[in-house]
């Protein structure tokens, strides 16, 4: 199973951030189930470890698989194929948004104006999730050598989900809802 030369090769699924998660669930399980180091207890101990590092291996695809943000940053390593994109881009409008936002996100929190709270979450989900549903169409328009201007724009795009994110946590942290 090691020669797999990625998780989506790994799980029989295609290289695509949208991604059929009844095929993922029924291809973890039917990789765990061939692979679970408990039927191995008796082999050799060289089959034993080769079963152990096999169901590591397809525990750590589906970590990676079922999880938007992090599927998104996998995929895109796949696909920029080496090349250095710049880690920290984000557009300059969304950071004058974010820094409102951000300002305006401590106010609240420092009133525990929860009410207000909840709405501004439901607006920054909702934000989030127009940046995945960008990012879907971003690695859907890329073909099989994308630019780097085309790449780039997936990280600044994931970027902006992760600021998204710590964002919504910051908020969920104070929430009694």
């Amino acid at each position: 199973m090691s020669e797999s030369p990625d998780h989506f090769a790994r799980f029989g699924l295609p290289r695509r951030y949208a991604l059929d998660r009844q095929a993922l669930e029924a291809a973890y399980e039917r990789l765990t189930l061939a692979h679970h180091p408990d039927f191995y207890a008796t082999a050799p101990a060289a089959q034993r470890a080769q079963a152990e590092r096999t169901a590591a291996e397809v525990n750590a695809g589906y970590r990676v698989l079922s999880d938007d943000f992090e599927r998104a940053g996998y995929l895109l390593g796949l696909v920029a194929g080496g090349r250095k994109l710049d880690p920290n881009s984000l557009a300059p409008e969304f950071l004058s948004e974010m820094f409102d936002l951000q300002e305006h996100a401590e106010a609240l929190l420092a009133e525990n104006d929860l009410a207000r709270l909840k709405d501004m979450r439901r607006t920054i989900a909702a934000e989030r999730e127009a940046v995945r549903m960008h990012l879907d169409s971003l690695f859907e328009a890329i073909g099989g050598d994308p630019a780097t201007d085309d790449l780039q724009s997936i990280q600044s795009d994931l970027n902006c989900e992760r600021y998204l994110q710590r964002l919504l946590a910051r908020l969920d942290g104070q929430r009694d809802d």
